[in-house]
């Protein structure tokens, strides 16, 4: 176990700041944990500690970096250790504790009560309790109903940042009374439309300044059904042969047999390009023509937010709060659809430049109107606010 002190923007007389301590299993990968790197960031640090314990965070070292310059107080656990976080959470001795994502839900909130405290908040941010697909049904459902009894007990607060997942959970069995919806929020001064960043990461990529880009950002997982994706491809390839695809958060090694089989079957295989997961990923979206997002299940990811920042149409299927989130700015087609997908995907290339322009503008205008982190922070310090007064 690793513990790492901030060594600059500390306050003083900071043992005097409540201290809210964040449990989650690895520092980056997905759109919960870049959430919570923007929330600790936003949160005023005069007002709150900050503590966060994750299993994993040397992977992430630019995460690791970030927590540090805002202020916060970082322990790696190393490994899934009941005693490590024992120890942790009986040395920091947290007013309230935050979980992230539903195992660390469970094990952490379980701990957390285990060591006296009672301000437990669980953060929901997929759309289905619990569901692998190694475990079978009978584990899945094992699970699904040992999270939903535990939600009576544990926690006093369950955030989620999507209203369908709240629909989802409560008809398990969460309570709804202990459920509030708190949206993602990103960091509009770092998205944004910019023509030079653009052709920048073309040139970069490799990418023809005049080709049709179509893009996805994230996690390489099967719940982004990549199958529907390339098959969609390939059919928009042979429409428009010029189009390439970029599919950044992982590597072509990384997809599964029948992700490389669909892939070898495109019409120009060479023109999908794929980026491990960067630092500065503010850099992909505005090279994009399209964000596209082709998953079977979401709860309210940020990477949609993130495009419509940058003024990028975006093409989503109809899962979780995608649609809501877009708000009549992008096209929203049925999950599993590759010919639906294809379509928006050439409805949308054909807008007219005045149509792309109001479509970027209006896009990023709801961002800054209903989805900055200044925003989320916000709400999350009012949260936590009145948990103290409890």
């Amino acid at each position: 176990m690793s513990t790492i002190q901030p060594t600059n923007g500390t306050v003083e007389n900071a043992d005097t700041r409540p201290t809210v301590l964040h449990y989650l299993y690895n520092l980056g990968g997905g759109g919960a944990e870049a959430m919570l790197m923007n929330l600790i960031e936003s949160l005023d640090r005069t007002q709150f500690r900050m503590v966060v314990v994750a299993v994993h965070a040397a992977p992430w070292p630019d995460h690791v970096r970030r927590l540090i310059e805002a202020g916060a107080v970082l322990h790696e656990l190393g490994s899934v250790s009941l005693a490590k976080l024992r120890h942790v959470l009986r040395a920091e001795r947290p007013e309230i504790v935050q979980t992230w994502m539903q195992q660390a839900d469970f094990v952490g909130g379980w701990m957390a009560r285990l060591a006296g405290i009672r301000r437990i908040i669980w953060s929901i941010h997929s759309l289905e309790i619990f569901c692998d697909q190694q475990c079978g049904p009978f584990k899945n459902a094992l699970y699904r109903a040992t999270f939903a009894l535990s939600s009576r007990v544990i926690p006093v607060r369950i955030v989620s940042c999507s209203a369908a997942a709240i629909d989802v959970h409560a008809a398990t069995g969460y309570p709804r009374h202990k459920m509030q919806r708190i949206p993602n929020g990103i960091d509009a001064d770092r998205f944004v439309p910019d023509c030079e960043i653009a052709r920048n990461t073309r040139q970069r990529l490799n990418l023809p300044v005049d080709a049709p880009v179509i893009g996805y950002v994230g996690r390489f997982h099967e719940a982004k059904d990549f199958p529907t994706l390339l098959r969609a491809a390939k059919i928009m390839q042979a429409r428009e042969p010029r189009t390439h695809f970029l599919l950044c958060g992982g590597l072509e090694s990384e997809l599964s047999p029948e992700e490389r089989r669909l892939l070898g079957q495109l019409p120009a295989p060479d023109q999908v390009r794929f980026e491990s997961f960067r630092d500065d990923i503010w850099t992909i979206h505005p090279a994009l023509d399209v964000f596209t997002l082709s998953s079977r299940t979401e709860a309210a990811p940020l990477s949609i937010l993130e495009a419509m920042a940058c003024g990028v149409p975006c093409v989503v299927t109809d899962v979780g709060d995608c649609a809501s989130l877009l708000g009549g700015m992008g096209r929203v087609v049925p999950a599993r659809s590759p010919d639906s997908l294809a379509k928006a995907w050439e409805d949308t290339l054909n807008f007219t430049p005045e149509e792309r322009v109001e479509t970027g503008r209006r896009s990023r205008a709801r961002v800054l109107d209903q989805f900055t982190i200044a925003r989320s922070a916000g709400q999350y310090a009012r949260l936590y606010d009145g948990l103290l007064s409890m």
